[in-house]
């Protein structure tokens, strides 16, 4: 059998590919959003029209049971770790590593202050938040929007199948009627 020598550059080449895989495997450890999305739970807040949307890991929130009981509302969507693992290292990236605050967003503010919240609570107990509002500079405010719209992109393309309660049946679902009664969709 001939043996084919490997040259400088092939060397080279398959060192910096193992480099590569090597460092792709570390991890920073400074945030929640760096980490392995174990038990992650991120939400956005709209103060400003009082809503809130939730994206939740598999291994945060069970799917099955999630899913299987009735609620108010279809606000939390889960994805698996894998996804939200890059969802966070993406968002940390866009600006939430550099603005995010410790501790727990608030449940409710002066919309007409503070407009936008984005909070990601992993395991442990630890949790990051970053506010927007009508003091934020324009870069900050730059950057939360490339988060927020990664959010919903995200949040956007994940399927649920949320049982939400709904004392109205189908008509729940029916905008002609709703239109010609001149009530909104709530």
């Amino acid at each position: 059998m001939t043996r084919i020598p490997l040259t400088r550059s092939c060397w080279l080449l398959t060192f910096l590919v193992a480099c590569a895989a090597f460092s792709a495997c570390a991890s920073r450890g400074q945030s929640p959003a760096s980490e392995v999305a174990n038990e992650v739970l991120v939400t956005l807040h709209n103060y400003k029209a009082k809503t809130q949307f939730e994206l939740a890991s598999e291994s945060h929130t069970s799917r099955v049971e999630y899913y299987s009981d009735e609620r108010e509302d279809a606000a939390r969507k889960i994805q698996t770790d894998e996804v939200m693992s890059a969802f966070l290292r993406e968002i940390d990236k866009l600006g939430l590593g550099t603005f995010a605050r410790t501790g727990k967003a608030p449940s409710t503010t002066n919309g007409d202050v503070i407009r936008w919240g984005l909070e990601v609570a992993s395991s442990g107990g630890r949790e990051v938040h970053w506010l927007v509002g009508t003091g934020s500079s324009a870069e900050e405010w730059k950057k939360f929007d490339q988060c927020r719209d990664s959010f919903l992109q995200l949040y956007n393309s994940t399927v649920s199948y949320q049982s939400v309660h709904n004392q109205g049946g189908k008509s729940y679902f029916d905008d002609r009627a709703r239109a010609a009664s001149g009530k909104k969709r709530e």
